[in-house]
């Protein structure tokens, strides 16, 4: 065993954490510090030559509602455009300055663009084997500054290029073929960092490469490497300017592990964040890192139902960076009558949130939050507005709102 990997996995908190209370705190968008009165839960310890906050699941007591305006600026609704071409389904969504950017989904569909009016502009390639081609993606990257869309499949050894007007380009190859990967391409410098889930018997985690597929650095996987078991994933929320944020989710088998930073300068994976579960196995979990805060969640394993199978229960928490103080919390979203926000540790992605929702789905979402009788006059007249002009033939409407700098 790696000795990072003993030191994370034997971390104790000794510092002493003053509980403030137990309980629900709900917060408005004014709110300046969410978890003020929350305990301390982590505290910072020297792992080689990093700081990563420890933290023990047994000290997060509180639970904390808090508003979407807290960490976000005002949130558009965008209503897609409706032409038979434009039509998608309630697929993940990656967002630009000036786009909209679909992903396959499942069943497969081609990639589309749209504006940030809803103004469907071209297919991003199409489903198949071709040139130019995929069946299922993993990750996708939006370059609008450089005219490219990046897109990653499933157990590729290339990464697909094309421009924003659809055309498809060379594609760019790879040192490795990816079975799940996340990755960032620098079109400027020409070169491309990829982090792989790193199956045994792959030679790296981690590798800078340059456009031709050249290798420039590498980082075995050492410790990080997985059984070969496809429910194992590599998640990176990219919310952070030059931050390539990374977390290897073994859930095949859990184990002690840690959130990670892609260094490329340094060509090393910088370890962040930890966590002391409660439960023995240690249980299913994610980690998350927003500007301020680190985010998980935590999910007891699946009860057997008649039938079948049932999702355990998640829980999920944020831990403020600077005063190691945290609490497990709900994020409701307040530009829309208070609802709550399914797997919050995981709203933002690239900079914000974005849902992608069926026009039934809205308006029975419409007709919930309406029910509330706490919400201002103001957000009830916006709320019944919009349900006025929704058809349920409509194509999808985009909610969205920018993570504040």
């Amino acid at each position: 065993m790696n000795t990072t990997t003993k030191l994370l996995g034997s971390l104790l908190i000794t510092a002493t954490a003053v509980s403030c209370g137990t309980g629900s705190q709900n917060h408005s968008a004014d709110v300046k510090d969410p978890l003020a009165n929350s305990p301390v839960v982590g505290q910072y310890v020297q792992v080689g030559n990093d700081k990563v906050m420890s933290c023990d699941q047994k000290l997060l007591t509180d639970t904390v509602r808090l508003p979407l305006s807290f960490f976000t600026e005002e949130m558009d609704i965008i209503r897609l455009d409706n032409r038979d071409e434009a039509l998608i389904g309630e697929t993940a969504i990656t967002a630009s300055e000036n786009y909209l950017l679909t992903h396959t989904g499942y069943p497969p569909k081609p990639i589309k663009l749209f504006d940030k009016k809803g103004n469907y502009l071209t297919d991003i390639g199409s489903i198949g084997q071709g040139p130019g081609e995929y069946q299922n993606v993993y990750d996708i990257q939006l370059d609008e500054a450089n005219d490219r869309i990046y897109v990653m499949p499933w157990q590729s050894a290339q990464l697909l290029v094309y421009d924003l007007k659809g055309n498809v380009l060379n594609p760019i190859p790879l040192c490795l073929r990816c079975p799940k990967s996340k990755f960032r391409v620098d079109t400027k410098n020409e070169t491309v960092s990829v982090v792989v889930l790193p199956f045994e018997g792959l030679p790296a985690v981690a590798w800078t490469q340059d456009m031709k597929g050249n290798q420039q650095s590498y980082i075995a996987p050492g410790h990080l490497g997985v059984p070969m078991d496809f429910s194992n994933e590599v998640s990176s929320g990219f919310n952070m300017q030059d931050v390539f944020d990374v977390n290897i989710l073994s859930i095949m088998p859990t184990r002690v592990d840690s959130l990670y930073r892609y260094d490329i300068k340094n060509n090393r994976m910088q370890p962040t964040f930890t966590m002391k579960f409660t439960a023995d196995p240690i249980p299913w979990h994610g980690y998350g890192e927003w500007a301020d805060y680190y985010t998980g969640d935590v999910s007891a394993p699946p009860v057997q139902v008649p039938g079948g199978w049932q999702n355990g229960e998640t829980i999920f928490y944020l831990i403020d960076k600077k005063t190691c103080r945290g609490a497990y919390f709900r994020l409701y979203n307040d530009f829309f009558g208070n609802e709550n926000i399914g797997w919050p540790s995981m709203a933002f992605s690239n900079g914000y949130y974005v849902r992608n929702i069926e026009p039934g789905n809205l308006l029975t979402d419409i007709e919930n939050a309406l029910k509330n009788k706490n919400l201002s006059d103001a957000k009830r007249k916006k709320l019944t507005d919009l349900q006025s002009t929704i058809g349920e033939n409509d194509n999808n409407y985009i909610m969205i709102a920018k993570l504040k700098k």
